[in-house]
């Protein structure tokens, strides 16, 4: 949509003010559950029609997807109970022709094996359009997915329609999450104005501010010393300048998704829903399973739901693991970090950083074992001192910076940086 209708969520002042707009009116029809779902639906749908890169044939698309989730969870919902075979494959089936959507829209290689002369048309008459792309694909079909797996364990029931379009659609938290879950955004949504407005206005104006502060005080200021922001090529590099780039990255990554946060948090406890937390002190905790447990949780979550605990009770079937639970979570955690690795490109740069990760926690874990075995009481008092945390946060957010030369930087880049520090 173009004209005059058209702006980023979060940096405009036509957001702020369509977000007053909504946010008033949605508390205005406190009473009805009908008449705010219908309302949050239109302001949704209109909202997502104004980001610059996002069309009526987008929102048809997210509204397509929506239906074929939506389908499956009520088939689920209805009929026999328990976990049948025929309710096995119907979830098996929603399941993966939500993910398939995910793929084609996230993976370049997809789409050019499966129209590669049409894109080599686009790309002549737009070089910079040949893949296509639709905005917030990768948070909305990962809530699509959570629907359908708790509609088939039977612990959501009677999905609503207006209620799961809503949920798929909310505009605050669309482009960057917190990835909420259906049954706590659902009651929400149903409930009755409670009287909380001053306390929602209070909560949320300073999550905003919070937001902004990150967003356009912090961030710009931590940018220009990022790894791939330099003037200076990789191969002039040393281990310092290396070193203080990926901090100066870490730094930038944490201010400016948990500023996304605060701002998506802080816009829905304005109309009075409230998102879930998806940051809390990552760079202050003791090791890097504790890190993970604190950053971008609402993703941890779905990834520790919906990948770690079926690869686990899977695998747990088999006489091999058994008797051997360690090696049961940490192979469940490497292929975890592997799919949370995919999810975020399909570089080999993001599978390698994936495995990384994976490899770290379980190199956690098994410390955690045996360090529970040491009888040794002085040790045992440092392992629980302010200093063994300290050290252990030192070192947990050079674990984590260090990673991140696999995440921002390709294989041909790695070589060239790891060939300048190590000279």
């Amino acid at each position: 949509m173009s004209g005059t209708w058209s702006f980023d969520f979060y940096y405009s002042i036509q957001f702020w003010a369509a977000l007053a707009v909504v946010a008033v009116l949605f508390r205005l029809l406190g009473s009805s559950a009908l008449a705010r779902g219908v309302l949050l639906l239109a302001a949704s749908s209109a909202l997502l029609l104004a980001l610059p890169r996002f069309g009526p044939v987008d929102l048809l698309l997210v509204w397509l997807i929506s239906g074929v989730a939506f389908a499956a969870a009520r088939l689920l919902g209805r009929g026999e109970a328990g976990l049948t075979p025929r309710r096995r494959w119907l979830a098996v089936g929603g399941v993966l022709a939500v993910l398939a959507f995910l793929c084609f829209f996230k993976y370049h290689a997809l789409q050019d094996l499966l129209m590669g002369g049409r894109l080599a048309a686009r790309a002549a008459a737009a070089p910079h359009a040949r893949y296509l792309a639709l905005l917030g694909v990768s948070y909305f079909t990962f809530k699509a997915v959570h629907v359908i797996v708790e509609s088939y364990k039977g612990t959501i029931r009677d999905v609503g329609g207006l209620a799961f379009l809503n949920y798929m659609t909310f505009f605050p938290a669309f482009i960057s999450g917190p990835i909420h879950r259906y049954p706590d955004f659902a009651a929400q949504l149903a409930a009755r104005g409670s009287g909380t407005l001053g306390a929602d206005l209070a909560a949320g104006g300073e999550r905003i501010v919070h937001g902004l502060f990150k967003k356009f005080v912090l961030v710009p200021i931590i940018f220009p010393y990022v790894l791939t922001a330099q003037t200076r090529p990789l191969s002039a590099f040393t281990l310092v300048d290396a070193g203080l780039g990926l901090y100066a990255y870490a730094l930038y990554f944490y201010f400016d998704f948990s500023a996304y946060s605060d701002l998506a948090i802080g816009g829905a406890r304005l109309m009075g829903l409230t998102l879930p937390e998806n940051f809390n002190q990552p760079f202050l905790q003791k090791n890097i399973r504790d890190l993970w447990s604190n950053w971008h949780m609402s993703l941890t979550g779905w990834l520790i739901d919906y990948v770690y605990w079926p690869v686990v009770r899977k695998l747990r079937n088999l006489e091999f693991f058994r008797p051997r639970p360690l090696l049961l979570s940490v192979v469940g955690m490497n292929v975890t970090f592997l799919g949370c690795g995919i999810w975020h490109g399909e570089a080999a740069n993001f599978i390698l950083w994936g495995a990384y990760h994976g490899l770290g926690i379980s190199l956690v874990n098994l410390y955690q074992r045996q360090k529970k075995r040491i009888r040794n009481a002085r040790l045992q008092r440092y392992f629980q001192s302010s200093a063994s945390r300290a050290l252990g946060a030192f070192w947990t957010f050079n674990f984590f910076a260090a990673g991140l030369a696999l995440f921002v930087l390709d294989l041909d880049q790695l070589r060239t940086l790891l060939s300048a520090v190590l000279r």
